[in-house]
């Protein structure tokens, strides 16, 4: 059994097909890595609160959660942290930790940065 396990978070939308790209990066990391979840702050299951519940009780020990957005907006300033201080509290065998927004690591601007600029040629 894993100790830790890492859950990919992004926002969800309507349409189905939106999410293939994510599902995409969680398969693929399921295949080289730890346990992987994928889970969705609105509209698509499953939400954080229920992928958390899922690893826990797995008795994962460390989960990362990395949210799939480029930037910290609302949702991860202020709706992130208080969705995570519930899951500490009802998980409390398990540490949960949160990384920044993709968009602030230098490794995803520089590939955002090349693929534009393949694009533009």
């Amino acid at each position: 059994m894993s100790s830790s396990a890492v859950i990919l978070f992004a926002h969800g939308a309507r349409e189905p097909e939106w999410a293939q790209p994510f599902e995409s990066i969680r398969d693929r990391l399921r295949a080289v890595a730890m346990p992987i979840e994928l889970a969705f702050l609105e509209f698509m299951p499953p939400s954080l609160d229920e992928a958390a519940a899922r690893l826990a009780g797995k008795g994962i020990e460390t989960v990362v959660i990395v949210p799939l957005f480029l930037a910290q907006g609302a949702h991860l300033k202020r709706e992130l942290p208080a969705m995570v201080e519930k899951i500490r509290k009802r998980h409390a065998k398990t540490e949960f930790r949160v990384t920044p927004a993709l968009g602030e690591s230098p490794e995803i601007v520089a590939a955002i940065t090349e693929w534009v600029l393949r694009a533009a040629r």
